[in-house]
């Protein structure tokens, strides 16, 4: 199974990465998002379709590739 960890900075809560990873059932996936964790954040994690999540994020990345070049445009 695939799992989507987000790592948060617990002091004003902004998500500072998302680590795609894979694992063999939700233990070993709790402790490796643990691991992946540093000092003064918190995670949490999901399991995911990995096409789906990779589709997802080449679309987003897309969008907001069109969204700066709008703005270039319009100054």
């Amino acid at each position: 199974m695939f799992y989507l960890v987000k790592i948060w900075d617990n002091s004003d809560c902004f998500l500072k990465k998302e680590i795609l990873y894979q694992s063999d059932n939700d233990v070993t996936a709790m402790q490796k998002a643990s691991a992946a964790t540093p000092d003064g954040c918190r995670a949490t994690y999901e399991s995911i379709d990995k096409e789906k999540y990779e589709k997802e994020k080449t679309q987003k990345t897309e969008e907001e590739e069109k969204t700066i070049i709008e703005e270039d445009i319009a100054s």
